[in-house]
């Protein structure tokens, strides 16, 4: 596939790690090993709709497991 993003380089199949976001944009899961298109150029990825409906199927069921990770805020002085 071309990138439409850049419209230079081609894309090539890869597994990636995404996150997946509530209506506020804040992460509520990682997942790794989603399958994505990646583009050779500028790193863009393209993700099927199919898999992002697993991914619903997924949240729908007990995780893996759970990680802590801390927030910080960067303030401008």
């Amino acid at each position: 596939m071309h990138c439409v993003v850049c419209k230079q380089g081609e894309t090539s199949s890869q597994r990636v790690t995404v996150e997946r976001h509530n209506q506020a944009g804040e992460p509520i899961a990682v997942i790794h090993n989603f399958p994505a298109e990646v583009c050779t150029v500028c790193g863009e990825e393209y993700y099927a709709a199919e898999d992002w409906q697993a991914v619903d199927q997924l949240l729908a069921q007990s995780p893996l497991r759970v990680a802590q990770v801390p927030i910080y805020e960067l303030r401008s002085p």
